[in-house]
């Protein structure tokens, strides 16, 4: 988000500045430059990854899966 030229005094001065005067000095120049860092409305609502659940009854079934079977075999031990 900054370039390196706004980054360049902080880089040069690390060894001078704590790291709250660093953060302090980074965020005033994202302040000065109005970097936003909000998510959009598409970025908040769409999901990176789907998301599977399974949920494992104690019923005994025979139509479970072999893997369902598997994970209830070695969850009792």
């Amino acid at each position: 988000m900054l370039s390196d030229e706004d980054k360049k005094d902080v880089i040069a001065n690390k060894d001078k500045y704590t790291l709250d005067e660093i953060k302090s000095k980074l965020a005033v120049i994202c302040f000065d430059k109005k970097i936003n860092f909000t998510l959009s409305k598409e970025e908040q609502s769409e999901p990176t990854e789907a998301v599977t659940t399974y949920i494992l009854n104690d019923n005994e079934n025979n139509s479970q899966s072999e893997w369902v079977r598997a994970v209830k075999k070695h969850e009792k031990l």
